[in-house]
């Protein structure tokens, strides 16, 4: 790629916790990461935190945080939903001490101190370490005999002690260098018109995959827990700002087909009886009309010579496989990209919906792929 071996801008159009970002700041380049979940946005932030922490300043922090004043306070979660223990829940997330130690350290933490969001993602990693159930592909799992593990407030003041070691021995060893990294809260498929046009040098990102996976409900209890969101109506608001991957909002229906060679995949899902959801082929419609913005305005934010990298996944419904990459492929070509190569990085298995609709014998054709472009 030309430009290599000087100070490159990364842009990712769907951060997450911002594994890219940080590994382009630690490598001397300069990113800016768009992110619609609030948590994730935070902890993508709290992850890029440049700044340099004294071993004293440390201890006192730590000591002030998890033995001075009260242990426990009560949680505004109590009694809501299945957050904690009540009467008639047959099954709750936090116990009842984990949550009031929680509300205890997250008071005793001040904005003021440079550290604050790596203190409080390190926090809200040892609730979820002490939480009854813990995230398992699309969905939260109770923990096998989460009854009798007792989680309590001296099991999450242990965790969170060893968690903010482990961030005050990263930010030690590997400082990120200041201004290096910006995280900008809120819908990509906006956000990502708001770029100024060719302003970075690589486009690196991983899209949610389309396979009805609602990301916003894995991550409820730390939306929750750390006051991203105040109620349901909250958290369905962030469902209706992401991608169109899943059918778990009602966003806009689409009006455009992206590509040519959904035409027929769409025909064929539309006269299948057998999907477990109506809404299927239009989701999959809309999913590729919202990543040919992405693309557009990708492209546009991306210097000429400049290039993007795209993980993606294909799917499948009715045993009707959705070749996601290679449709992509096309979108970003029909957007000016050139397109350099498609590399399978494996294969996946397919869900059970899918399965069972192959013939015997037959492999799951899914696969995941890395998608490279040029401009």
């Amino acid at each position: 790629m030309r430009g290599c071996g000087r100070r490159l801008r990364l842009l990712d159009p769907f951060a997450g916790s911002g594994t890219s970002l940080v590994a382009a700041a630690r490598l001397g380049h300069s990113a800016t990461g768009l992110e619609v979940n609030p948590f994730l946005a935070f902890a993508a932030g709290a992850k890029c935190y440049a700044g340099t922490w004294a071993e004293k300043g440390f201890n006192r922090t730590i000591d002030r945080l998890c033995g001075n004043g009260r242990l426990e306070v009560r949680s505004p979660l109590e009694g809501v939903s299945t957050f904690t223990e009540r009467e008639g829940a047959s099954r709750w997330l936090f116990n009842r001490s984990v949550a009031r130690g929680f509300s205890a350290i997250d008071s005793k933490l001040d904005r003021r101190t440079g550290p604050y969001a790596p203190l409080r993602l390190a926090l809200l990693a040892a609730a979820m370490e002490c939480c009854n159930a813990r995230p398992d592909g699309k969905c939260l799992r109770y923990r096998q005999n989460w009854e009798s593990l007792g989680y309590s407030s001296e099991d999450l003041r242990a965790s969170f002690q060893k968690r903010a070691r482990i961030i005050f021995e990263d930010l030690t060893a590997q400082p990120l260098p200041r201004n290096a990294v910006k995280v900008r809260h809120g819908d990509a498929r906006a956000s990502i018109r708001r770029i100024r046009s060719e302003s970075h040098d690589l486009l690196v990102t991983s899209p949610p995959y389309l396979n009805s996976f609602d990301y916003t409900d894995v991550y409820r209890p730390e939306m929750f827990l750390g006051g991203f969101v105040q109620d349901n109506q909250d958290l369905y608001e962030v469902r209706l700002r992401t991608v169109r991957s899943h059918v778990q909002a009602n966003w806009r229906k689409p009006i455009n087909v992206a590509s040519p060679m959904l035409v027929p995949l769409l025909e064929r899902l539309n006269g299948s009886d057998r999907l477990w959801d109506h809404r299927i082929p239009s989701m999959v419609q809309a999913y590729f009309e919202d990543m040919q913005d992405i693309l557009r305005e990708g492209y546009r934010a991306t210097r000429k010579g400049g290039q993007a990298w795209i993980v993606v996944s294909t799917s499948a419904y009715d045993g009707i496989e959705i070749p996601v990459d290679l449709i992509i492929a096309d979108i970003a070509t029909r957007q000016g990209w050139l397109l350099v190569s498609v590399n399978v990085l494996r294969g996946l298995r397919a869900s059970g919906q899918h399965w069972k609709h192959l013939s015997p014998g037959a492999k799951p054709p899914l696969r995941e792929s890395l998608i490279i472009l040029h401009k």
